[in-house]
């Protein structure tokens, strides 16, 4: 996978039926430079699952993981985290982890990461992601609903707890015929 920097904005219909732009962003590939701003929002945003910082950071330079930021005005406003690994006779991808910052939330930035991240993983190659899947905590029902919008589905089944405690949800998107 190539790394790009895309531009995008996300624009929804308010009440008065005018478009709104609620998240202008530049998504660009993470890099070293990044890994204390990353491992400080994981901690911020993932707290309350366990303590991830840490791996987040060795995700972060990972041979097999592709971590981006999106900017905004110069401003990092967000990241994730995009593995693929081999499965047999095909290759996975996962979503390992999508962050924005608190103070950026419910302006578009998580769906931002999430489509680019869907962009990434079907880029064509000798090593084509046939599927891509995640795992979201059961109480974020919010991100549930954009992922679920995005094209993921519940695998049913029990897989395991994070390290609080919370019950962990698999999903999966074909990205395949």
């Amino acid at each position: 996978m190539a790394a790009s920097t895309a531009r995008r904005a996300l624009t929804f219909t308010t009440s008065n039926g005018l478009p709104e732009v609620r998240a202008r962003g530049v998504i660009r590939a993470a890099s070293s430079a990044d890994a204390d701003w990353v491992a400080a929002l994981s901690g911020r945003v993932f707290a309350h699952l366990g303590d991830y910082w840490n791996i987040v950071r060795e995700w972060l330079v990972h041979p097999y993981v592709f971590p981006f930021v999106v900017e905004d005005g110069g401003e990092r406003a967000g990241f994730a985290m995009l593995a693929r690994y081999r499965f047999g006779d095909h290759w996975r991808g996962e979503l390992l982890a999508i962050a924005v910052s608190p103070e950026r939330h419910h302006q578009g930035f998580g769906r931002l990461l999430l489509e680019h991240a869907i962009r990434l993983a079907r880029q064509p190659g000798s090593r084509q992601i046939d599927e891509l899947y995640l795992s979201v905590a059961e109480p974020n029902a919010r991100a549930r609903r954009l992922f679920e919008s995005a094209g993921f589905a519940l695998i049913e089944g029990d897989h395991g707890t994070y390290d609080k405690g919370q019950r962990a949800q698999h999903m999966r998107m074909p990205l395949t015929g």
